[in-house]
């Protein structure tokens, strides 16, 4: 009788250490330091970034921003993210650094560049005073605390010099990463598109000097950035009560100069939520700018308005069975705000859920300085002018998951210090970082592969096995092939080659 056992496993498994074999398991990070290479990012840092006061020559300002970079592109976060270059010896020579710095020197160097100084045990901690017995998860008696974190009654927020600093870095970078971007990727219907938001960022603890009760009654910090397409223009960490409205005009104006080198001959559509539909936020955009702009927070007055329409200037949309809209229904219209300097259009839309009955209606409202006839003229004969408004500001929804690459995949959910400088430096380092991710996410990727996630970069191209031979001055990374198919070597060596085009 023919035995039914796995005759194609092995019986045992066992572990050997070759000494005499060397490779990375970062082989495929090449494609990082081609792209930072092609990005002219060392230049970019060594110019614009604060220098460091008696540091060390091995990490120097540029030096250290460009290793953290490439780390974070590689998945580190935090204090600890050059721990992906820390797992063999290869890696970290890949993008020119010697030696890898420790957890404490990068928060001591991220503390020289907020302009923040170091402070003592007895600075930070003060006794915690007497308290109870505890058991730990285990059964066993704990002693209680003997130390309590103190927290600064202000923010410490980084000096405003060396922020500057840090900011011209960001545009610098900033810009280099646009001019790698097809114009598909920054455009809509011949616009260049500019989205402006907040993300509010959930800490736990009483650690974060400038965390404050936000919405959900939780603590937060609050993350501001300005995009053209993809990519960050500008961006702010703030305290969590900060005002969004009166945060993106000063923003807005910074970013003047890269927002219209962006655009070139074409028009900015500047596409905002209902926080921004404020007065000095429009008149902080630039001249050439265009914007639609969620305008619910006049919900009072717009509805009051729009329900003194007569029925014949509402056009029916039909239902939206994905909203569980039994019947919708748009108008267009002009009102003045107070305290704006000129009436603005407003696209008021209306809408009946499914089971309700007719003539209960919910409205939301638009406001924009579009005319009718600067509308695509496609979209305005086939849907009319308020549904074309309408579906021109639902593009705002795939600009938001641009957010997800900060946000998930360099883990900026979680502000890695609870000194407000030191989290604004460690943002400006990681808005470089998320640029350079696009451009490897929309140019350098292959055809097929374009888009994908950085996340799933990290484990399809960039953990690759390889071995670095170093030959003058020229470095070559020999990937381990023999186990690649010959689609995936096909795709690295086309990812190399976009790289180097760039």
């Amino acid at each position: 009788m023919t035995p039914h056992g796995d005759t194609k496993r092995p019986r045992s498994v066992n572990l050997e250490i070759d000494p005499d074999f060397g490779a990375t398991a970062l082989g495929g990070a090449v494609l990082i330091e081609q792209t930072l290479r092609s990005l002219g990012i060392a230049k970019a840092l060594k110019a614009h970034l604060p220098a460091r006061c008696g540091g060390r020559p091995d990490f120097t300002s540029e030096r250290f921003a460009y290793g953290a970079v490439a780390a974070l592109l590689l998945g580190g976060d935090g204090m600890d993210l050059f721990d992906p270059l820390r797992q063999d010896d290869q890696a970290p020579r890949l993008f020119g650094l010697d030696k890898i710095p420790s957890d404490a020197t990068t928060y001591r160097i991220l503390c020289e560049w907020a302009g923040l100084p170091q402070r003592v045990f007895s600075e930070v901690y003060a006794p915690a005073g007497p308290g109870l017995a505890r058991l730990d998860m285990f059964g066993e008696e704990r002693p209680p605390r003997a130390h309590r974190r103190q927290v600064a009654e202000e923010p410490e927020a980084a000096e405003g010099r060396r922020l500057r600093q840090m900011r011209r870095t960001e545009r610098t970078v900033a810009l280099g990463c646009l001019k790698r971007l097809q114009r598909k990727q920054i455009r809509l219907h011949g616009w260049t598109v500019v989205f402006g938001d907040g993300s509010d960022l959930e800490v736990d603890g009483r650690c974060f000097d400038a965390a404050r009760m936000g919405r959900g009654q939780q603590k937060i910090l609050r993350w501001m950035t300005l995009r053209v397409g993809p990519v960050v223009v500008d961006q702010e960490l703030l305290p969590g009560n900060a005002d969004e409205g009166r945060t993106l005009p000063a923003m807005a104006r910074r970013a003047r100069p890269l927002l219209l080198a962006a655009a070139g001959r074409s028009r900015l559509l500047a596409l905002l939520d209902a926080a921004y539909c404020e007065w000095p936020v429009i008149r902080a955009l630039p001249d050439r700018a265009d914007w639609i702009v969620c305008a619910n927070q006049y919900r009072r007055k717009l509805e009051s308005l729009a329900m003194e329409q007569p029925e014949w200037v509402w056009h029916s949309q039909g239902p939206d069975a994905g909203r569980g809209w039994e019947e919708s229904q748009v108008c267009q219209l002009t009102h003045q705000f107070e305290g704006w300097a000129h009436p603005v259009t407003i696209a008021a839309r209306r809408w009946r859920k499914s089971g309700e009955l007719p003539g209960l209606w919910h409205y939301a409202f638009l406001a924009t300085n579009l005319a009718s006839a600067a509308l695509p003229k496609r979209l305005r004969a086939k849907h009319g002018p308020a549904q074309t408004l309408w579906m021109l500001y639902g593009t705002k929804q795939g600009q938001e998951d641009y957010f997800k690459t900060p946000l998930r995949c360099l883990r900026l959910h979680h502000p890695p210090s609870g000194r407000l400088g030191v989290n604004q430096v460690y943002y400006a380092l990681a808005s470089m970082a998320a640029n350079v991710a696009m451009v490897l996410r929309y140019v350098v990727m292959p055809g097929s592969e374009r888009g994908m996630t950085l996340t799933r970069m990290r484990r399809r191209f960039f953990q690759v096995a390889g071995y670095l031979v170093r030959s003058g001055r020229r470095l070559t990374v020999r990937l381990a092939g023999a186990a690649l198919s010959r689609r995936k070597q096909g795709q690295l060596l086309l990812a190399f080659t976009n790289a180097r085009r760039l």
